[in-house]
């Protein structure tokens, strides 16, 4: 481990967070889910800890989304690519989007490319309650950009799907050769998690003019469907998320 990596990791869900470090994995219910109640079950947590020192966060995608952009029709900086990246969530959602702060996977010219966004609002709480308890943040990131640079040299070659499960929400992205072509997200309810990427599926997959069924990785998080009950003549790979429920999120 490099001498700047985080020394502390930190998840956060609208239903439950979570801090690892040396001294092992505590976890919390959120009391009043949302982004304020995870904040408040955060700063419980880190009460009395006593730790310090530079600290990554793991974002569910319910408060940090997720979006494929086209690719730049040329090659631009990154004050550049930050303004454009700033007017396509605009066009897409309002001049709200001008504000978020946005991150962005680098791929090849000519490839579409994921961006993450957050609500400047979310990073200034979030960075005040790690102050409070001696911690700098050096990265927050949504899970998908964490899972996809942990497992997108493992998901083969030819066409496939990569599913992040979380409660209440879904993300399917459809790969070909090891790149995104196309991300869809759903929500669902309790303990249909199952069903509900079944019908994702399903749905992308004729968009796409699926011929044959295309193997299909899937991770969870603080959830253990069993997804070989997906079906479908289609192979299942689900990824190990650790023992502890928000494991998923915390693994480098």
């Amino acid at each position: 481990m490099s001498l700047l990596s985080p020394s502390v990791r930190i998840a956060l869900t609208p239903s439950r967070v979570a801090v690892a470090s040396s001294r092992g994995y505590h976890d919390a219910v959120v009391a009043m889910p949302g982004w304020a109640g995870a904040l408040e079950a955060l700063s419980g947590l880190l009460a009395g800890s006593a730790l310090s020192g530079r600290t990554s966060v793991t974002l569910s995608h319910h408060f940090a989304p997720v979006h494929l952009l086209p690719p730049t029709p040329v090659v631009l900086k990154p004050l550049e690519m930050q303004g454009w990246i700033r007017d396509q969530l605009v066009r897409q959602f309002g001049e709200a989007g001008r504000d978020w702060r946005v991150t962005w996977q680098a791929e090849p010219p000519g490839e579409p490319f994921l961006v993450s966004s957050l609500e400047p609002a979310h990073l200034a709480g979030l960075e005040g309650a790690l102050g409070a308890a001696s911690l700098k943040l050096v990265e927050a990131q949504p899970w998908l950009a964490a899972a996809w640079n942990r497992q997108r040299r493992h998901l083969g070659r030819g066409r496939a799907w990569y599913a992040l499960a979380e409660p209440g929400r879904l993300m399917l992205l459809g790969l070909e050769d090891g790149r995104v072509r196309t991300l869809r997200t759903a929500p669902f309810q309790d303990d249909a998690a199952v069903a509900a990427l079944a019908d994702l599926l399903k749905r992308e997959a004729l968009l796409a003019g699926e011929d044959g069924a295309a193997p299909l990785w899937v991770e969870s998080a603080a959830m253990r469907p069993n997804w070989q009950e997906l079906g479908g003549g289609r192979s299942v790979h689900p990824i190990p998320g650790g023992r502890d429920p928000l494991s998923a999120l915390l693994e480098n």
